[in-house]
């Protein structure tokens, strides 16, 4: 009786470290799925970071070549700058989170 007891033993000890292995994978892979939206997203805010740059110079170079400068007061270049800084912000904020995932990790 006391190998059947054993055994039952053993086997609730083994299933039970397969069902922690189970929850462990499993958490895994979300904090992996977490990381990749996240770096989805990094990737997305840095387009719209160089495209808003771009589409500032552009109008850099258009008001040089017309009015030979005030590039720093134009409005639409103020608003593009404004934007860079707040995607900037955001990249911040998912970077601190990238980190945070990768601490857990």
């Amino acid at each position: 009786m006391s190998r059947f007891r054993r055994f039952k033993s053993d086997f609730r000890t083994g299933w039970a470290k397969v069902r922690q292995g189970t929850a462990k994978v499993a958490d895994r892979s979300l904090e992996e799925m977490e990381f990749l939206r996240l770096k989805f997203q990094l990737y997305k805010v840095e387009d719209q970071i160089k495209e808003h740059l771009r589409a500032a110079g552009e109008r850099a170079f258009q008001l040089i070549e017309r009015k030979g400068g005030g590039v720093l007061e134009d409005k639409e270049i103020q608003d593009l700058f404004r934007k860079v800084d707040q995607l900037k912000q955001e990249e911040a904020r998912i970077r601190f989170e990238m980190d945070q995932i990768k601490d857990q990790g």
